[in-house]
């Protein structure tokens, strides 16, 4: 398992690149041993951002190979996210109303496809999933699992024409030859089509705090001006761009062919402060996860725990939704084994810590709700208990 280091900006080209945050190293977030089969050593990457001081885009110092990252038992399911759910159904709607309806000849094609939960929120229309892990087998209709290249779009237009819509959902910031992927998307796009694509923000890895979402899947941070300026490389414009709410604080921008569109002004952000941030959060963290129990196995999960260098007896499980692929597995890089979340209410923890923070204000109600009365412990942006 090896990692390629960045020498030169993935959207430019440039070789003026700028460290701005460093968080240690980590394993990739998904490659999960499993529980009672581990790995006698583990390879950790770096976990470091820098910017292009040309482009502004910010990306991580070093690259792992997708196979690596995505692997063939990819344990993760979109389907098992409440909030992505919602964000999907409204997606598949407002899709509907850009391209003035869908008919039963309409085509729409999902760019890392997952479980086909997106897809499946599109109906009265023809679909197309692309995911290269083995996720791709839960896609309903048909499916193609591989990355998404220009050779493959080429494919998908002989076997099925081209997209009336394609989506692209948190997966423009994890493909390494980017270029490839903009230019099958154009080649795919109908020439009355839209792209809509989500990514997360830049602003809320910094403004937000959420330093924990820097991870080896993610090799770009986009914000709407750097998200512009790839478009515009590819003969795509911006059409409109909206804050949406999933993973803590993404961008949703709807995209077609041409050469006039919207141009999102550039901005100046405080990577000095996350920095900070970054690190005292650590210090704090250390403190508060002694013998305590976790909840939500998620990738933001692996990051605060290799930064603050955790493992059992600090966190004695991490306890994940019914029927996640996670369960049965060892966090990456550590020995704290993946449970069902009924352990969180059989064995009543005096303290657990939320690791699916962002999205506390509708976890801890339901933790109560289920009948769990321990303290839970909210570790970001700024450690508190609820």
């Amino acid at each position: 398992m090896t990692g390629r280091p960045l020498t030169e900006c993935g959207l430019c080209g440039s070789t003026a690149l700028e460290t701005v945050l460093s968080l240690g190293s980590s394993p990739p977030t998904c490659v999960m041993a499993v529980t009672g089969a581990r790995r006698s050593s583990e390879v950790h990457h770096p976990l470091e951002l820098v910017r292009c001081e040309d482009c502004t885009l910010v990306q991580l110092s070093v690259i792992v190979e997708p196979e690596v990252v995505f692997p063939p038992d990819y344990p993760y399911s979109s389907g098992n996210s409440r909030a992505l759910h919602a964000d999907f159904t409204d997606l598949a709607d407002r899709a509907t109303e850009w391209v003035d309806g869908l008919g039963p000849d309409g085509l729409v094609v999902d760019i890392g496809a997952n479980d086909g939960t997106l897809l499946g929120k599109f109906t009265g229309c023809r679909t197309v999933g692309v995911e290269p892990t083995g996720q791709a087998r839960r896609i309903a209709g048909p499916a193609y699992q591989e990355f998404f290249t220009e050779e493959l779009a080429h494919q998908i237009v002989a076997d099925h024409g081209q997209a009336k819509v394609i989506t692209a959902c948190n997966v423009l910031a994890h493909v390494e030859d980017i270029g490839d992927v903009m230019r099958g998307i154009r080649l795919l796009l109908a020439d009355d089509g839209v792209l809509i694509a989500e990514n997360h923000d830049l602003a809320s890895v910094v403004d937000g705090g959420q330093w924990d979402t820097v991870y080896h899947e993610h090799l770009r941070f986009y914000d709407p001006h750097s998200f512009y300026r790839l478009l515009e490389m590819h003969g795509l414009v911006m059409l409109d761009y909206r804050s949406v709410p999933t993973h803590g604080g993404s961008f949703r921008t709807y995209v077609e062919k041409g050469t006039v569109g919207l141009e999102p002004s550039p901005r100046d952000y405080d990577f000095a402060g996350v920095a900070r941030d970054a690190a005292e959060a650590r210090t704090a963290i250390r403190e508060a996860a002694t013998g305590v129990y976790a909840i939500g196995a998620t990738a933001r999960a692996t990051t605060i725990i290799n930064y603050c260098g955790l493992d059992v007896p600090d966190i004695t499980c991490v306890c994940e939704v019914p029927g996640s692929d996670k369960i049965g597995h060892y966090i990456p890089g550590t020995s704290i084994p993946v449970v069902d979340e009924a352990r969180l209410f059989e064995d009543q923890p005096e303290r657990a810590v939320l690791f699916s923070w962002h999205l506390a204000d509708v976890i801890v109600p339901k933790l109560r709700e289920r009948g769990y009365a321990g303290e839970i412990i909210v570790p970001l942006p700024t450690l508190v208990t609820a």
